[in-house]
């Protein structure tokens, strides 16, 4: 997942020699009271609390651990960094998403080549997401009055069901998911709480009903603008693992081309473009050495029909 930043932004630079890198120095940072808008005490204790609390949820969250509680794919004899090294660099990846969407609220535009932690819930990470960094931001946002309301609007081929948990009761942040209706989560047989509390837009495509894909698309930002305030800025969860070309196992239930995923992306871009709105986007899932493709053929598009360059920060 490294090199599908790396590999859109040497394309970016391609269009744009004096593109630049993010200076890490320059990254905001977030603080244990930040977490606590978007996550419940016990576990924001437990993310500062001891070293083995803290192994235990990253193990759990990354999935380092089978089900008998025993090594999966990680093995400590050889790991040359610790977990607290860990934490440090999810803390990072939040902070240049509230970078990225303060800095969208002045541009209108702003990708973040990172971002997009859907799957962590109020009470703990999952899903290879250890804190929820999409409303982490919103809430920094609303707090430092820079904001009132958002939307999220995402499209990664898992539901964003991290993202419906925490913010289920509050009404300032409404939020849209359109993902495959089967496949997540992976071990679902029944409907169980929290991980199927729907978001206020909830759709689920069908498996082999790719081509249905852009329409209900279209219908769900139209039941956006209908049924709920106009935001002051939109986090868009742009996962590219609903490409095809996919390389994880648990997104083979929805398979857009190349074609059709960049349609997906120019409908949301300019859905919010004329409205005004401004529109922070974060990369979420994405996987395989085909996966870049997807966000440079988009950057690429906004590059070229946009007088200015789009604002563009990689890990």
């Amino acid at each position: 997942m490294e090199s599908r930043s790396k590999n859109v932004f040497e394309h970016l630079q391609k269009l744009n020699p004096n593109l630049k890198d993010f200076e890490l120095q320059d990254i905001p940072v977030i603080t244990r009271e930040d977490i606590l808008l978007a996550h419940n005490p016990d576990y924001v204790g437990r993310l500062f609390g001891t070293y083995a609390e803290l192994e235990r949820e990253i193990l759990t969250c990354y999935e380092l651990i089978d089900e008998f509680g025993l090594y999966h794919r990680y093995n400590p004899k050889n790991a040359k960094k610790d977990f607290t090294r860990a934490l440090d660099r999810v803390l990072k990846q939040t902070g240049i998403t509230y970078y990225a969407t303060k800095d969208a609220l002045q541009t209108g535009f702003s990708f973040y080549l990172g971002g997009g932690m859907h799957h962590a819930m109020s009470f703990g990470g999952r899903g290879f997401c250890l804190i929820n960094d999409i409303v982490i931001t919103l809430r920094k946002l609303q707090k430092e009055n820079l904001i009132k309301s958002a939307w999220v609007i995402d499209v990664d081929a898992h539901k964003g069901d991290g993202t419906a948990e925490i913010t289920a009761r509050d009404p300032s942040i409404t939020t849209m998911s359109l993902h495959m209706k089967e496949g997540w989560p992976l071990d679902s047989g029944s409907v169980r709480d929290p991980w199927f509390i729907p978001n206020n837009v909830d759709v689920g495509i069908d498996e082999g009903h790719e081509a249905e894909y852009l329409e209900k698309l279209k219908a769900a930002l139209d039941e956006l603008e209908s049924n709920y305030p106009r935001p002051d800025v939109v986090i868009v969860v742009d996962g590219a693992d609903a490409f095809e070309h996919d390389q994880l196992d648990s997104t083979h239930k929805l398979k857009l081309s190349k074609e059709q995923m960049l349609e997906r992306d120019k409908t949301i871009y300019q859905f919010l473009l004329e409205r005004k709105i401004p529109q922070s986007y974060v990369m979420a899932g994405g996987y395989g050495p085909r996966s870049w493709e997807i966000y440079a053929q988009f950057l690429e598009f906004v590059w070229q029909s946009s007088s200015k360059g789009p604002e563009v920060s990689s890990r």
